[in-house]
């Protein structure tokens, strides 16, 4: 009788021992998981200077990342559960840089050349053309 309260007693212990152990994993990973914010297409812990998180709460209407292409915002749509750097204020984030800049600092657009374009020559139709005037057309000249 001995000898199975002390397999008893060991099972037991062994369920605790693994459940304590598992326990501990779970802390230490979520504590030492890292926050993820979107910043050039990679993530990282905190926003870089003159920005500040925008987190979607899946509460509202999501709005778009004022940029120096695109300086206006507007609404994206209701999204959930992804967190980016916004700039803060009235700053416009100039992409190629990748920092946030004043408004009135953003580099001014490129223009756009016309290389590439083919530019096409003026041609006749491809219908075929009657020679002779058809009964309307008759009527009318008469």
């Amino acid at each position: 009788m001995s000898s199975f309260t002390s397999l008893r007693t060991s099972r037991v212990t062994m369920k605790y021992c693994v459940a304590i152990f598992l326990s501990t994993i779970y802390f230490v990973d979520a504590f030492s998981s890292k926050r993820c914010l979107l910043f050039n297409k990679k993530c990282v812990d905190h926003c870089p200077l003159n920005m500040h998180p925008y987190h979607t709460r899946c509460d509202g209407q999501t709005m778009s990342q004022r940029t120096c292409d695109d300086p206006q915002t507007y609404v994206i749509g209701y999204t959930c559960g992804w967190s980016r750097c916004d700039c803060n204020a009235d700053m416009a984030l100039d992409e190629d840089a990748g920092l946030c800049v004043p408004f009135k600092h953003c580099p001014p657009p490129l223009p756009r050349g016309g290389r590439g374009r083919r530019k096409f020559s003026s041609r006749g139709s491809s219908r075929i053309k009657p020679t002779e005037p058809d009964a309307f057309e008759r009527a009318m000249l008469e």
